[in-house]
């Protein structure tokens, strides 16, 4: 979850907030997953799993990921980028 400090969380605090994420949604252990870790070929998710994913981030965080830009994903550091850039859009827009 976001800071209450209403403060942008750093890519390192997004990369653990993913991390908890998919050790919780899908059972894997943490020591597995790095920025680098390939989603589907490294950790076996699939499409679907990736829309949980998905959905879980977006409940966690508050606002909707684009389904063109999680098209793009296939890394562990995709998803820390796509997350840390829509924090920092709805810090900007003040919310």
């Amino acid at each position: 979850m976001p800071p209450a400090d209403d403060r942008t969380p750093d890519k390192n605090e997004v990369f653990i907030m993913v991390r908890t994420a998919l050790e919780a949604e899908f059972g894997l252990p943490g020591d597995r997953i790095e920025p680098s870790t390939h989603l589907i070929d490294e950790l076996d998710l699939d499409s679907i799993d990736a829309l949980d994913l998905a959905a879980s981030m977006e409940e966690t965080l508050g606002f909707t990921l684009r389904e063109d830009d999680l098209k793009l994903v296939r890394i562990v550091q995709d998803v820390v980028e796509l997350i840390h850039t829509g924090l920092v859009a709805r810090c900007a827009a003040g919310r």
